[in-house]
């Protein structure tokens, strides 16, 4: 009996040494703590290293290379192409443009329905249509900038010329909100609006600048980027 369970023992350990050799056949496995060859240039790596710092070789479980050309087609299938290039300036792309119009001008509509009210009363129906009137309307005009930056500036310029308008409104509006119904002087409104349209067209003439100098191509960390910047060193060359 017990040569039976020596020799059941010895097959178990052979069948274990098979499985081993087996495994051992395919990829190599590496112990924790131990290094293996980068299978591209030979430096020693540690056994959890998933890329080699020397060559960039990205290193699978086994320790083997990986090449991942495989995966170049499942992140930019159908890639949406955000800024472009038209006779030597940028502009972003028209979704862009949408989307960044309709932000910026979001602050006009409250500015325009309280002008429109300051001249005559509006129900909930009609104010509701100027608020979004003053809203798509502007947007349409601020997505036709080159940039979002560039629709940020005039939006700067639009709320500096409704700010200016205010005083005016409550001066001369009768048929609604007039400067009788407000709890401060209409000269103390009259200089708050203007500081703030003032702070409003120094901020669209800075953002403005800055937004220039982008679509140019004036800022170098923008020219780089450029596609026709070689070409415009060849024709200059």
């Amino acid at each position: 009996m017990a040569d039976s369970g020596d020799s059941e023992g010895s097959g178990d350990g052979e069948a274990a040494d098979g499985d081993s050799g087996t495994a051992d056949a395919g990829a190599p496995s590496v112990a924790d703590g131990e290094t293996f060859p980068c299978p591209d240039c030979g430096d020693p790596l540690p056994a959890d290293a998933r890329f080699c710092p020397r060559c960039a070789t990205p290193i699978g479980e086994g320790g083997e290379a990986v090449d991942l050309s495989e995966f170049d087609d499942r992140f930019d299938e159908d890639p949406t192409e955000l800024l472009s290039v038209e006779a030597g300036e940028r502009r972003a792309s028209g979704r862009v443009m949408v989307v960044a119009g309709l932000a910026v001008a979001l602050p006009l509509a409250p500015l325009t329905l309280f002008l429109v009210n300051t001249v005559r009363v509006q129900s909930v129906w009609s104010a509701v249509l100027v608020f979004l009137g003053g809203w798509l309307a502007p947007a349409a005009y601020l997505a036709r900038a080159r940039v979002p930056a560039e629709a940020f500036a005039r939006s700067c310029y639009l709320v500096a010329a409704g700010t200016a308008l205010i005083p005016v409104g409550l001066h001369f509006g009768g048929n609604g909100l007039a400067a009788g119904d407000l709890s401060v002087s209409i000269a103390t409104v009259t200089a708050v609006a203007i500081l703030i349209a003032g702070l409003a067209l120094v901020l669209g003439r800075f953002v403005h600048r800055q937004a220039t100098r982008r679509v140019t191509g004036d800022l170098r960390a923008f020219e780089d980027a450029r596609p026709d910047s070689d070409e415009a060193g060849e024709k200059g060359g």
